[in-house]
């Protein structure tokens, strides 16, 4: 039995125990109901989760290890989704159930519950022999979180995450945060964009989603190095995540297309007010020039702003155009045992 209580309960009022299997539902009612009362992100999501062990865990032969902790009355409080790989005959490693797609790792615990020093004993211990544990990516307002069940310092990784918030209706927070050289620009491109047969930004369906990312990963093709979309597992996956998400509010995937052809599609993840960008796909081959691209981001964050979003994050990365939008760069971090 483990330190896990609320603030208000010492432990031995509120006993918790940790288990580890390398089998888990996360569409069933007890994981959405900790979700739902947990600070975790949209990529704990039971459409994400229940998306990736179906399709990326399998794809680099790795096998689930989903440690649980549940209060005496067999009720789930705690969940931190891992898989464990093997290299030869060396002792398996185990990592957060990232596997590259993954942008923001955290635990999932119930809000109220607090994690104490024989908790984060007993994690390491329920894990077993392993070459080393590796945590990341983890955004700066999940530290805390990981330092209190790992019981470590974590590393700062070289990259970051970008996000913007919304202070203002958004044609003002435009013409402030682009800058009117900027603003000029995209309004010129999206001229001209719309000249060659009108521009008109959509929500797909779920019944569409599966052509939209398909033609996504065919604008894809040869342009980003492990680009997962140009795997069959790394497209379904983001299939299997898209439709599930579009009937259940967390995904959505946008289309800006003329009356001819599709121009792009942006695919991302609703969490709460703010709206995370994960995938774009364009048609450069037929509209390079006009920045097909940053037209579309631009189009969706209007969208998103009238709709009331107040944030939009465009996650990993630091690719130089993110800074055009205003974004501000978060750092990201690693914990290794």
């Amino acid at each position: 039995m483990l330190d896990l209580a609320t603030p208000e309960h010492r432990s031995s009022d509120r006993p918790i125990l940790l288990g580890a299997s390398d089998r888990f539902d996360f569409d069933s009612n007890e994981y959405r109901r900790l979700y739902s009362d947990a600070s975790a992100s949209a990529f704990q999501h039971p459409d994400w989760l229940a998306a990736f062990y179906r399709n990326i865990a399998p794809a680099h032969d790795a096998e689930p290890l989903v440690v649980t902790g549940r209060d005496r009355d067999g009720k789930l409080q705690l969940l931190v989704p891992l898989v464990r790989r093997k290299s030869g005959d060396a002792a398996a490693s185990i990592e957060y159930a990232f596997l590259g797609v993954t942008d923001y790792v955290c635990p999932v615990i119930a809000k109220g519950i607090t994690v104490g020093a024989k908790t984060a004993q007993r994690f390491r211990e329920v894990l077993g022999a392993h070459a080393g544990l590796r945590i990341g990516p983890v955004h700066h307002s999940h530290l805390h979180q990981w330092r209190l069940l790992l019981g470590v310092e974590p590393s700062t990784l070289d990259f970051g995450a970008h996000a913007v918030r919304y202070a203002f209706p958004y044609a003002e927070w435009r013409r402030i945060n682009l800058g009117s050289r900027r603003k000029a620009d995209l309004d010129r491109k999206a001229r001209r964009l719309a000249e060659a047969g009108g521009l008109k930004l959509e929500l797909v369906e779920p019944d569409g989603v599966r052509q939209a990312l398909v033609a996504a990963s065919d604008f894809r093709a040869g342009r980003f190095a492990d680009d997962p979309l140009q795997t069959v597992h790394g497209l379904e996956f983001y299939i299997d995540v898209a439709t599930n998400g579009a009937r259940s509010g967390l995904a959505r995937t946008y289309r800006l297309g003329s009356k001819h052809d599709p121009i792009a599609f942006v695919f991302g993840l609703v969490e709460g007010d703010c709206f995370r960008y994960i995938l774009l796909g364009c048609n450069y081959a037929s509209h390079a020039r006009h920045s097909p691209g940053r037209v579309a981001l631009d189009r969706v964050m209007a969208a998103w702003a009238a709709e009331g979003g107040k944030a939009f994050d465009f996650t990993i990365g630091d690719e130089p155009f993110k800074a055009d939008f205003g974004c501000t760069r978060t750092p990201m971090h690693e914990f290794r045992l």
